[in-house]
C-alpha cells in the first residue's frame, strides 16, 4: 500500500504544519486588504461615472451650441479620471498582490510536504480489460494503440521496482508508441503490502528467481498473443533479471534493452556499487533486522518480511541532494512568482518521488548479493533454480541495446552499457550501445533525451520487428 515519505518524520511535519498558521494568516490579510482597496476604488469609481453621466445630462439643457464641445470635455475628464484612477489602484494594489502570491506560494511550498499525497496510477486511461495478467506481484497494462497493426510483436516495457509507483517508465512507452511501436504493454510492480503470502495455499518467495518466474509468465502470455516475442525493455532495475529470464527462455524475445541499469556493475566505480562491496553481503541481512517491517493485518501481504520503501527514497535524495536542492529552490521561486506550469511540473513529480512502495525482502536481499555485491550474471554464477547463467550464454539470435546517462550517479553509464562488449554472440550490427548527457531520471522523464535518443532505439527495433498486416480485419490490441 502506497505511504508518504513524511510520514517517517512527524516533528517535522508538526513544525511545518506550524509554520503554516503565521504564513496562512498573512495571506489572509493580505487577501482583506486587497478586497478593501479594490471595493474603495469600484466605490469610487462608481460614483464618478454617476457623476460624469448626470454632467451629461444636464450639459442638454444647455444652448444648442454647446454640448458637442461640452460632452467632449466631459468624456476627456472621465477618461483621465479612469485612467489616473486605474495607475493609482494599481500602484497600491501590485506590492500586495506581490506579496499574497508569495505567502500563498510558500504555503503551496510546504503545502508539498505536509498534504495527503494523490493516489499514484498511469497517465494513460484503461480499464480492466486492458489488464492483461494480474500476478502475484506484477500487473501488466496493454496501452496498444486501438488501430489495425501491422506491427506483430508486442513492446513490453519492464518499470522498476524502486520505492516508487511504476509509472516512472510511462513517458518512455508512450513515446515509443508514437514512434511506431503499436502494440505496447506496461509491467507494473506492485507495493509489497499488496503482495499475497500465499498464492493457491502456497507460500509465495519474492526472490530473484521468483521474479524471472513471473517475467516468463508476461513473455509466454504476449507471445501467445500474437504468435510471435515481443521486445524486451527494462528501465532501471529490472534489466538483470529480464536478461536472466531471456537467457533461460530465448524464444520469448524478439529484441532485448535496457535503460541505465545496473547490468554490469564492476565496469565502473558507482557510488551504490562501492557501498556494497564495501559493507559486504551480511549488510543488507543486519538492514533488515533493524529496518524490516512485517506487513499488518488487512491487506494482502499480511505477514510478509519487507524492506520500508522509504530508506530507498532517503538514499535517492542523498545521493542527488545537490540537484534536489536546486529543483526546491527553483520550485520554490515558480510558486512566488506565479509560474503555474511549470511548479506543476515539479510539484507532480515530488508527489510521486514521496509516495513510497515497500519491498519484499527477498528480492532486495537477493538483488543486493547478486547484483551490487558480486555481479553474478556477468561473472557466469547466477543461479536460478538448478542452473547458473552468465552473460556469456545470452542468445546470439536476439538483437541487443542499451543507454546510459553521463550523469546517472545509481547505473553510471558503463555499469550500463558496457556489458554489450561481453556478448560475443550477437553480430555487431545487431548492438546498439548509446550514452546520453542525462542523470538518471532524465533518462526516463527528458522531453530531450526522448527525442534525440529514444527515436534512435525506436529505428532500431522497428527494424527488427515482424510485420504484415493481420488475416483478420479488425484485429486490435492483440485480440
Amino acid at each position: 500500500m502506497p505511504d508518504n515519505l513524511m510520514n517517517r518524520f512527524p516533528c517535522t511535519l508538526n513544525s511545518l504544519e506550524a509554520m503554516k498558521v503565521p504564513l496562512g494568516t498573512a495571506a489572509q490579510m493580505l487577501d482583506y486588504g486587497i478586497r478593501s482597496l479594490s471595493l474603495g476604488f469600484d466605490l469610487n469609481n462608481n460614483f464618478q461615472n454617476m457623476g460624469f453621466a448626470l454632467a451629461r445630462r444636464w450639459c442638454r439643457l444647455l444652448d444648442a451650441s454647446l454640448p458637442k464641445a461640452f460632452n467632449h470635455l466631459v468624456t476627456l475628464q472621465h477618461r483621465a479620471h479612469k485612467n489616473f484612477s486605474a495607475a493609482f489602484e494599481n500602484l497600491l494594489l501590485s506590492p500586495l498582490k506581490t506579496m499574497r502570491r508569495e505567502r500563498q506560494g510558500e504555503l503551496e511550498f510546504i503545502g508539498l510536504f505536509t498534504e495527503p499525497l494523490p493516489v499514484q496510477d498511469w497517465a494513460e486511461a484503461y480499464d480492466d480489460t486492458r489488464i492483461l495478467l494480474d500476478l502475484p506481484s506484477l500487473r501488466v497494462i496493454d496501452i496498444s494503440n486501438d488501430i489495425q497493426h501491422d506491427l506483430h510483436n508486442y513492446t513490453v516495457v519492464f518499470a522498476p521496482r524502486a520505492g516508487h509507483h511504476s509509472n516512472i517508465a510511462e513517458r518512455v512507452a508512450l513515446y515509443l508508441r508514437d514512434q511506431g511501436l503499436t502494440r505496447m504493454a506496461l509491467v507494473e510492480q506492485k507495493c509489497a503490502d499488496d503482495i499475497p503470502l500465499y498464492v493457491n495455499q502456497k507460500r509465495h518467495w519474492e526472490s530473484f528467481a521468483g521474479q524471472i518466474d513471473q517475467y516468463k509468465n508476461v513473455l509466454a502470455a504476449l507471445t501467445q498473443r500474437t504468435g510471435h516475442p515481443p521486445h524486451l525493455i527494462a528501465i532501471c532495475q529490472p534489466g538483470p533479471l529480464l536478461m536472466s529470464t531471456l537467457i533461460l527462455n530465448p524464444q520469448l524475445a524478439k529484441t532485448f534493452g535496457s535503460a541505465g541499469s545496473p547490468m554490469h556493475t564492476e565496469a565502473e566505480k558507482g557510488v551504490l556499487t562501492d557501498f556494497a562491496r564495501l559493507m559486504g553481503e551480511d549488510f543488507i541481512d543486519a538492514l533488515m533486522r533493524f529496518c524490516g517491517h512485517e506487513i499488518g493485518a488487512h491487506r494482502p501481504g499480511h505477514g510478509r518480511q519487507c524492506f520500508d520503501g522509504a530508506l530507498q527514497v532517503l538514499g535517492f535524495y542523498f545521493l542527488g541532494m545537490d540537484q534536489h536542492a536546486r529543483n526546491f529552490k527553483h520550485l520554490l521561486q515558480d510558486l512566488k512568482q506565479g509560474n503555474t506550469e511549470s511548479a506543476e511540473r515539479q510539484m507532480a513529480f515530488y508527489r510521486w518521488y514521496h509516495t513510497v512502495h515497500h519491498f519484499p525482502a527477498g528480492f532486495i536481499k537477493d538483488t543486493y548479493k547478486k547484483i551490487f555485491v558480486k555481479n553474478d550474471l556477468i561473472r557466469g554464477k547466477l543461479s536460478v533454480g538448478n542452473k547458473n547463467i552468465g552473460i556469456k550464454d545470452y542468445p546470439g539470435h536476439v538483437p541487443i541495446w542499451a543507454l546510459g546517462g553521463r550523469r546517472d550517479n545509481i547505473a553510471p553509464p558503463l555499469q550500463a552499457t558496457a556489458h554489450l562488449e561481453l556478448i560475443d554472440s550477437v553480430k555487431a550490427g545487431d548492438k546498439l550501445s548509446l550514452t546520453c548527457n542525462a542523470g538518471h531520471m532524465g533518462l526516463f522523464r527528458s522531453e530531450k533525451i526522448l527525442k534525440s535518443v529514444y527515436a534512435r532505439i525506436a529505428r532500431f527495433i522497428l527494424d527488427r520487428s515482424d510485420r504484415g498486416m493481420p488475416a483478420k480485419k479488425g484485429f486490435k490490441n492483440g485480440f
